[in-house]
């Protein structure tokens, strides 16, 4: 298994030396065409503070704001593309309705949402794929996916449940939370380990290591191999929350090159000091 370290994003404070200095809210109208995040004519924007290329090539670093129980937010197949919200920005979508009359957030397999938070309220945010880097995701309700939620570079998830969304990695010190007390969590998804810092934490307390092994460890993998709890996976209760938590371990070869490498230095290190 190959080891990934995380290197820091150095450049976030760049990113914070492009945004503009507050952060405006901007508030969805739906009076362009009704359904893309990247259409200007789509928002409020007051003051005029984006533009079309704003949200393509630069940090955005507002707060966007979709308050609807009719449009269909992202387009009808999934927006794709990048919204940066520049390391202080945030993009929250509710469905008064709570997902019942059709307001929805659809995002594409293409769709990169990165540096800010993002939140969904209601029961129909179920077309969900893309990437998130470096960026908070959280929803009241669970995640019907559509295709792959790739949770990346110190990333976090909270739902009800993950699941339909085909096979998911999740890497760079991440973690995905799951608050549903039951066994259909990952229905039709399997969640892949890139690196030992990533984990999946259970909230609910009553989800104990016996029950996460027995219903969920065939939806986890390490690098792409299937999961076995004491050879490349933990199952265990974290000492500090009480929670149920999952995290891949190195596997034997991986841990023998450490060890080789340690040594290898520490002879290095003695030899320089005679």
């Amino acid at each position: 298994m190959k080891l990934n370290i995380k290197i820091p994003l150095i450049f976030s404070a760049c990113l914070a030396c492009t945004s503009v200095a507050s952060a405006d809210t901007i508030t969805w109208t739906g009076l362009g065409n009704g359904v893309s995040l990247y259409e200007t004519n789509n928002w409020d924007n007051p003051g005029g503070v984006i533009t079309v290329l704003n949200f393509k090539s630069v940090p955005v670093a507002h707060d966007f704001v979709v308050n609807s129980s009719t449009d269909t937010v992202g387009g009808g197949g999934g927006v794709g593309g990048v919204l940066d919200l520049g390391g202080t920005g945030s993009l929250t979508v509710t469905d008064p309705n709570g997902g019942t009359a059709g307001g929805e957030l659809r995002l594409g397999a293409g769709a990169i949402l990165k540096n800010g938070t993002i939140s969904v309220s209601g029961s129909n945010f179920n077309y969900i794929q893309g990437t998130l880097d470096n960026a908070d995701f959280w929803s009241n309700w669970g995640l019907t996916l559509r295709g792959s939620l790739d949770i990346l570079n110190g990333s976090s998830v909270e739902a009800t449940w993950f699941a339909n969304g085909g096979t998911s990695d999740i890497g760079g010190a991440s973690t995905l939370t799951i608050r549903e007390d039951g066994a259909g969590s990952f229905n039709g998804t399997t969640l892949n380990f890139l690196d030992f810092d990533s984990t999946i934490v259970y909230s609910n307390t009553n989800r104990t290591i016996a029950e996460v092994s027995s219903q969920h460890l065939s939806s986890f993998t390490v690098d792409g191999e299937a999961a076995v709890v004491g050879d490349n996976v933990l199952i265990y209760t974290d000492s500090t929350t009480g929670f149920t938590t999952v995290q891949a371990i190195p596997e034997p070869q991986t841990l023998a090159l450490l060890g080789g490498l340690l040594a290898l230095t520490s002879v290095m290190l003695r030899r320089r000091t005679h």
